[in-house]
């Protein structure tokens, strides 16, 4: 079967790769005459990106963020060394993948989409089945699956010899309702187990498991398959994605400032919101008043705010009871070092690691960001972050720092007998959840609370957009339902194709 002929029926069954999910109406005004005021509770990028929206409408926005710094979850902050060493720390490394559109929108909007850079490889690191990189894998859907098998994640003998490896035609499948009342409440292990996929097949699935800060007993088989329509099966991008080329505070977080101050929103740093309380048609938050309520926090924060807010709690128990079911992540990890010696250079500066029991991924820092490359031509060496995204339940904390260590010398021994000059370890478990069982009680972004919303990667959506992106596409959905109920034009939503190419 001709390429040519493969990428026509893809498309056509798909209906294009990028697809306007909403409808405009062009006779609507753009900005309020009489400026409602909101209330923006957390800082991170969903709740940013709907202050965004609504204050450049001219609305009255004001964000409570808990931390000195926004962000959330892609924040930036400052720490200081003993020695008087200044720089910032993240909580991760974060890929802007090309079919981010909603998020791309808005890095243009800001300016900041100038600071991205592509990386060269999309690579996974093995200690026992060897290294397999994606960058030349074909980025058509169908396509991209086939070219897989020169890769060595499968061969023609899998197919032939595995009835049951039919079974991953569900990948091929997605639709929201089908796929998740199949598949929710199965896991990728008990997935994985029962069709007997390939060691490597494995590998790559368990790869992205991890990525959603699940280990594969934990992760919703459903949820894995919306993974992959949405990166894999319902683009032409491919895997390679980008990255801000310096630290977020730089290249994201003070240009959104910029602009929100331009479009007079208010950014409260420091004030953490403990509860929420409503008078009549308003919201009391930390004792103002407001029209409209977006809580953009995480699971754990709001389900803070809401087990405190004696309204919710006395006249809306449904609401109350749904929140207090949501579910965070897993602990995950990350250990910044910076040491006085460099890897080899014929890898990519972000790199997947088969955990020989925790590390996830590696990544370069000084080869990516400016402020790191700086310190590495002052100093020498190298800055490096390792990530667990899914601490085994049983691991403890107290070994975290001295295993990561171990592994990265497994992976890298050329690093043999580096020393260390300085260091940053964190631990938390403030991630969204893709357990098995938790779609059918996750929230949708417009409560039955009216005038109350929800915005986060945790939220429920029509559209399959996951990580930043679903960030990002929650707060438009809230954006715009303030606009509609106010009679403005809406801001356009694009999406992925809702369905899999065989839905």
């Amino acid at each position: 079967m001709s390429s040519s002929f493969i990428s026509k029926f893809v498309k056509k069954r798909l209906g294009d790769y990028k697809q306007q999910i909403n409808t405009i109406d062009a006779t609507q005004s753009f900005a309020f005459t009489n400026p409602k005021k909101v209330a923006v509770v957390g800082g991170g990028l969903a709740g940013v990106s709907a202050a965004i929206y609504l204050a450049e409408r001219n609305s009255d926005v004001t964000i409570f963020e808990r931390d000195s710094f926004l962000g959330g979850k892609v924040g930036s902050w400052p720490v200081n060394f003993k020695d008087g060493y200044q720089t910032n720390v993240e909580h991760g490394f974060h890929a802007f993948f090309r079919q981010y559109y909603n998020l791309r929108n808005l890095l243009k909007k800001i300016d900041a989409h100038k600071y991205l850079i592509p990386i060269d490889d999309y690579l996974i690191m093995t200690k026992d089945l060897g290294n397999y990189s994606f960058k030349e894998i074909k980025t058509t859907p169908v396509e991209n699956i086939l070219s897989m098998k020169k890769v060595g994640i499968y061969s023609f003998i899998d197919i032939i010899k595995n009835p049951k490896f039919s079974r991953l035609i569900s990948l091929l499948n997605y639709n929201k309702e089908t796929t998740y009342k199949k598949f929710d409440h199965i896991s990728f292990k008990e997935f994985a187990d029962d069709v007997n996929l390939p060691q490597q097949m494995k590998l790559m699935f368990t790869t992205f498991s991890r990525a959603f800060f699940s280990e594969p007993q934990y992760i919703s088989m459903a949820e894995l398959i919306k993974s992959f329509h949405f990166y894999f099966l319902s683009n032409d991008h491919g895997l390679i994605y980008d990255v801000l080329n310096d630290d977020f505070e730089k290249t994201l977080w003070n240009p959104a400032a910029k602009y929100l101050n331009e479009h007079n929103a208010k950014l409260k740093l420091n004030a953490p919101v403990d509860s929420i309380e409503k008078n009549a048609n308003k919201f009391l938050v930390n004792n103002e008043e407001f029209d409209y309520l977006i809580l953009a926090s995480d699971i754990k924060g709001t389900k803070k705010i809401v087990s405190n807010s004696q309204f919710i709690k006395s006249n809306h128990p449904e609401f109350f009871s749904l929140i207090s079911k949501q579910k965070q992540s897993q602990r995950y990890a990350v250990l910044r070092i910076w040491i006085d010696k460099d890897v080899r250079k014929d890898v990519p500066f972000f790199i997947f690691t088969d955990a020989l029991k925790i590390l996830d991924s590696v990544t370069i820092y000084h080869r990516m960001e400016k402020t790191s490359a700086e310190w590495v031509k002052k100093n020498g060496g190298g800055i490096f972050e390792l990530h667990s995204y899914a601490l085994p339940d049983d691991f403890p904390d107290s070994e975290v720092r001295d295993q990561f260590l171990k592994e990265f010398e497994e992976y890298f021994p050329e690093i043999k007998n580096y020393q260390i000059s300085h260091e940053y370890l964190q631990i938390k478990d403030d991630f969204t959840a893709f357990h098995t069982d938790l779609s059918e009680i996750r929230p949708e972004f417009k409560t039955k609370i009216d005038n109350l919303y929800l915005a986060g990667d945790w939220v429920k959506l029509d559209c399959p957009a996951m990580l930043m992106e679903a960030a990002t596409t929650s707060a438009l959905y809230c954006a715009n339902d303030i606009f509609a109920s106010e009679g403005l034009i809406q801001e356009p939503i694009f999406s992925v194709p809702l369905k899999g190419i065989f839905a």
